[in-house]
């Protein structure tokens, strides 16, 4: 009884009410009071891990630490209970946000008008050309519906390759601008169907006769 009447004349003289919050001191460098839950909300970005610190000429650990203040027991509590977040988090999003990137430049290779989409002698949009357009137009998702026009050494002929794309575009959507056309550095990944139509022609024309001669199942080796 005596030892309770004690604690209760030191808690009035320290004017600490019942329900004070733990922690000494009982206020932080911030102004807000230690264990309270304003404190524990501008603390729960806390990382953990033990802070480096200078002692006896020697930094503790060796290695970079975080900075600011450690964490508390409830904290380091519920960073060993639910590891390894955040950083599993964070790992997530770094291969997510390189897998969404590579998706963009797949889409934007795919949706590229090459000089072999057009024309040499009108520079307008050939038959190859007007079905890229139609499949752009009708199956790229909406997202990626952008197309672009690689550029080539000629200015003219890239002029007129990019009135042709934006007047076919306009006819196929029924709307001016509704696809922008943007211009590209960009080489072609293939080769046009006539060049590998040619390709074929000179191999099989530049093909030597069989060297293995025939005879037929009736004749005799004496003739």
């Amino acid at each position: 009884m005596v030892r309770l009447s004690w604690i209760a004349c030191l808690l009035m003289v320290l004017g600490v009410s019942s329900n004070a919050s733990a922690g000494w001191p009982f206020f932080a460098e911030d102004g807000v009071r230690r264990g309270s839950a304003e404190w524990y909300e501008l603390h729960a970005e806390s990382p953990p891990g033990a802070r480096q610190k200078y002692r006896y000429g020697k930094m503790w650990p060796v290695q970079a630490r975080p900075c600011g203040p450690s964490q508390t027991c409830v904290q380091k509590y519920h960073t060993a209970h639910y590891w390894p977040h955040p950083y599993n988090i964070q790992d997530r999003s770094s291969v997510r946000s390189v897998y969404q990137m590579q998706v963009a430049n797949g889409w934007q290779t795919a949706t590229t008008f090459y000089s072999y989409h057009f024309d040499e002698t009108t520079n307008e949009l050939n038959s190859a050309g007007m079905q890229h357009l139609a499949w752009l137009v009708t199956h790229v998702p909406a997202q990626h519906r952008q197309a672009y026009l690689a550029i080539t050494a000629n200015a003219e002929a890239h002029t007129a390759h990019l009135m042709s794309l934006e007047e076919s575009l306009a006819k196929t959507t029924g709307e001016q601008g509704a696809i922008p056309v943007i211009p590209r550095a960009a080489a072609p990944l293939g080769r046009p169907a006539s060049e590998v139509q040619g390709i074929l022609n000179g191999a099989a024309e530049g093909a030597l006769p069989p060297v293995i001669s025939y005879r037929g199942a009736g004749t005799s080796e004496g003739g």
